[in-house]
C-alpha cells in the first residue's frame, strides 16, 4: 500500500550531518494509522531513486508513481496485481536467458510441512493456499510462492544484523516499538533469529577487519583502549607477515582477529572493547544497583577506542554542543564546569586523531 500510494515527486535528497547526500522517499504510512495514513519519510539507497526515474518514464499517471492509464471508462488506476506481474517478469527472463534444462530464475520446490514463512504470516499462508487449492498443506512439496512481503522480510534481515540495526529498522519500518521490529526480523521457529545472530557476528568481524586495515595503513586512534588494541594489531601483523609488498591470508587474518569481537561494542563516538574490571559505566551503576545516565563516561573510559570513523561524528557533536551551550552565564557553576569539560574532552580527542599541535595518539 505504501509503495502504491507514492507520488511522482516522492524522491528527494538532503545533505546529512556528515556532509554526505541522503537519498529519501516521502509518502504515507498506513499500518496502525488512521484510514488516510500519516505523512512519512524513508531513507533509501540511490538505486531507489533510479527506480523512481524508470517508473516515471514507463507509467503515465500524473499523480501516482505506480499508476497507469487503463482506459476511457476506468481512467487512471493503481497497480493491483504486482505479484502476478513479478511472476510474469520471472517467466519473461526465463524465456530470454534460460538454457535447455536450466531456467534462468528457477522456481524452488519447498517442503510444505516446513513452511515457516507461511506460518509466521497468516496472510501469506492463505495466499499460498488459495494458489495451490484447498488441499494445500497436505502434500509433501509445493512450488515456492513468491510474494512482495518477502522483500520486506529480506530487507529486515539485512538491517537487523548491522550494528544499531534494530534501532534503524524500527525507524525505517515505522514500528511503534523495538520489540515489534525484532519480532518481524527474527523470531520465527525456522531458526531465523540464529541466522541474524550469525550475520551479526560476521558483520562485527568485518568491522574489526576494517579497524585493523585502518591501523595497518597508518590510521590514528585515541582513547584508553587504543594502546591495547594497537598492540594486538601489531602482534597479528607480525605473526602473519602482513607487511608492505605482501598479502596475508584473509582466512588467517579473520581467525586472528575473531577474539576481539567477543568484547567489542561499536559506538557512535567510540568503540568499546569492554572489560568489566575497568569499565567506568559498571563502576558507577553498582552503588545504586540500577542504570544511571552515563554522561560522557565513554569518552574517558579505559575501554574506549576512537578512530578515524568516529572523527566526523565527534566534530559534529562538539560543534552542536558548543552551539547549544554558547551562553552559560545563567547555568549553575557545576553544570557549567561539566559542559566545559565535555567540550574540552571532545576537542582533545579530535586533536589527537588529527595530530594537531603535536598531540600524539
Amino acid at each position: 500500500m505504501e509503495v502504491r500510494e507514492l507520488g511522482r515527486e516522492c524522491a528527494f535528497t538532503e545533505p546529512g550531518a556528515d556532509g554526505r547526500t541522503r537519498y529519501k522517499i516521502k509518502g504515507r504510512v498506513f499500518k496502525g494509522r488512521k484510514l488516510t495514513g500519516d505523512e512519512a519519510e524513508w531513507v533509501v539507497l540511490d538505486v531507489v531513486h533510479q527506480a523512481v526515474e524508470v517508473l516515471k518514464q514507463i507509467n503515465d499517471d500524473p499523480t501516482h508513481l505506480c499508476g497507469t492509464w487503463i482506459g476511457e471508462k476506468a481512467g487512471y488506476g493503481l497497480f493491483s496485481d504486482v505479484t502476478l506481474r513479478l511472476k510474469n517478469f520471472q517467466q519473461h527472463l526465463n524465456d530470454l536467458f534460460s538454457i535447455q534444462g536450466e531456467p534462468y530464475i528457477p522456481l524452488p520446490i519447498v517442503d510444505e510441512y516446513a513452511d515457516d514463512e507461511a506460518a509466521d504470516d497468516p496472510e501469506l499462508g492463505q495466499e499460498a493456499a488459495d494458489e495451490t487449492g484447498d488441499d494445500a498443506g497436505t502434500g509433501p512439496v509445493q512450488p515456492w510462492w513468491f510474494d512482495t512481503r518477502q522483500f520486506r522480510r529480506t530487507l529486515a534481515w539485512h538491517i537487523a544484523h548491522q550494528p544499531f540495526g534494530v534501532v534503524a529498522g524500527t525507524r525505517q519500518y515505522k514500528h511503534n516499538a523495538f520489540a515489534i521490529f525484532e519480532g518481524y526480523a527474527g523470531t520465527s521457529a525456522s531458526g531465523f533469529a540464529d541466522e541474524v545472530a550469525s550475520e551479526k557476528a560476521v558483520a562485527l568481524l568485518d568491522y574489526v577487519e576494517d579497524l585493523y586495515h585502518d591501523h595497518n595503513e597508518g590510521g590514528r586512534s585515541a582513547g584508553g583502549a587504543a594502546g591495547r588494541v594497537a598492540a594486538d594489531f601489531d602482534r597479528i601483523r607480525a605473526e602473519l607477515g602482513d607487511l608492505p609488498g605482501t598479502v596475508a591470508s584473509p582466512e588467517r587474518l579473520r581467525a586472528a582477529l575473531r577474539h576481539l569481537t567477543r568484547t567489542l561494542h561499536p559506538g557512535i563516538l567510540n568503540d568499546c572493547f569492554h572489560h568489566a574490571g575497568t569499565a567506568v559505566c559498571g563502576k558507577r551503576a553498582k552503588p545504586l544497583g540500577r542504570p544511571l545516565p552515563m554522561l560522557s563516561v565513554c569518552l574517558a573510559c579505559p575501554n574506549a577506542r576512537h578512530s578515524s570513523i568516529h572523527l566526523p561524528r565527534m566534530a559534529r557533536a562538539r560543534d552542536l554542543a558548543a552551539e547549544e551551550f554558547a551562553r552559560t552565564d545563567d547555568v549553575p557553576t557545576f553544570q557549567r564546569i561539566a559542559i566545559e569539560e565535555h567540550l574540552s574532552t571532545l576537542t582533545q580527542l579530535i586533536a589527537e586523531l588529527r595530530d594537531e599541535e603535536g598531540v600524539s595518539a
